[in-house]
């Protein structure tokens, strides 16, 4: 994975075809996306061009997975939530949270407020959880003074990178997912579920098939089962969907284990379907796979990235000065 800003900016995109309207490339000539379209003429409305060409934008996300929108100035919150309106029909809330983020619009979020100084690891967003989004949407208002990309990776390579040994016992059994929720080691779980309500807490465990248990007023334990690997509803491939290797123990900052004196402190921890462990070397092998699938770009002011969620995960890169990078969810 490319680390160094200067050698980001020194890439120049793959050129593929021109139009009277836009122009497209592709970032990356070896992993082939982001498709990056540019408009040709001064003024033109990202709005209208999505509107007008319905059709041929489905068919360009289900052919690269993530389209990169460079030079339509979608520079404001208002600007990124009037175009998040084109797909008002099926927003999705960020609900059942894994990380502190604060609306700013409808169905618009500031991606995270997690440290700066620190890597948010690759993943497929909210794969999680019972209902996860088909897409997600992210737009640079302001970009950091320095670092901060989103690196992207295509989750079919990330799949063909694991070895057939471990993708099978992935397939075969599934993930886990423990998370306790204690404000005083993590999320609490009126952040995470949005309420105060207890009874409204366990109706939604209920209703999504969570197992719970309370141990105490303010820890809550969460335990539930989905799948690691998913056919893609558009292509049919193979894809690597889950968050296996973020919330595992062994993919956590070493100081975290500071703070923990077992592993049941944990605020998130993952385990193969039938309770057994993942290893430390299969998480390595899994941190491996992300790499070799990811591709970066440096972040330009009024940027929209336009992800498949089941298609590219995604993640960040510790960043100096300002930043902000806005999101929203479909």
């Amino acid at each position: 994975m490319i680390s160094s800003i200067q050698k980001l900016k020194s890439i120049k995109a793959q050129k593929v075809t021109d139009s009277a309207k836009v122009n497209y490339s592709v970032w990356s000539k070896d992993a082939g996306f982001p498709l990056v379209i540019k408009p040709t003429t001064a003024g033109m409305q990202l709005n209208d061009w999505v509107a007008d060409n319905r059709q041929l934008f489905e068919e360009k996300v289900k052919t690269y997975g993530a389209i990169l929108f460079r030079g339509f100035h979608i520079n404001t919150v208002e600007k990124f939530e009037d175009f998040s309106k084109l797909y008002a029909d099926t927003p999705l809330e960020y609900n059942l949270r894994s990380s502190p983020r604060y609306s700013v619009g409808k169905n618009v979020y500031h991606t995270t407020t997690y440290p700066k100084e620190y890597s948010i690891e690759m993943h497929s967003e909210s794969s999680y959880a019972p209902s996860h989004p088909s897409n997600i949407v992210f737009c640079c208002i302001d970009p950091a003074d320095q670092r901060g990309e989103t690196p992207i990776a295509d989750t079919k390579n990330v799949l063909q990178f694991l070895s057939k040994k471990t993708r099978a016992k992935f397939s075969e059994k599934g993930v886990r997912y423990v998370r306790n929720l204690n404000a005083a080691f993590g999320l609490s779980w009126e952040e995470v579920f949005q309420t105060e309500d207890k009874k409204v807490v366990e109706a939604e465990c209920y209703d999504k098939g969570i197992s719970y248990e309370w141990k105490s007023d303010s820890n809550l334990v969460l335990t539930w089962n989905k799948k690691a690997i998913w056919e893609h509803p558009a292509t049919g491939d193979q894809v690597w969907f889950n968050h296996a290797y973020f919330f595992n123990k062994y993919a956590l900052e070493a100081s975290f284990f500071d703070l923990v004196e077992t592993d049941d402190q944990l605020p998130n921890n993952t385990f193969y379907g039938d309770g057994s462990e993942i290893s430390k070397e299969e998480i390595e092998e899994i941190r491996e796979a992300y790499q070799k699938a990811t591709v970066v770009f440096p972040w330009e002011k009024g940027d929209v990235l336009f992800l498949d969620n089941m298609r590219m995960a995604h993640g960040r890169n510790p960043y100096e000065g300002s930043r902000q990078i806005i999101a929203s969810l479909f």
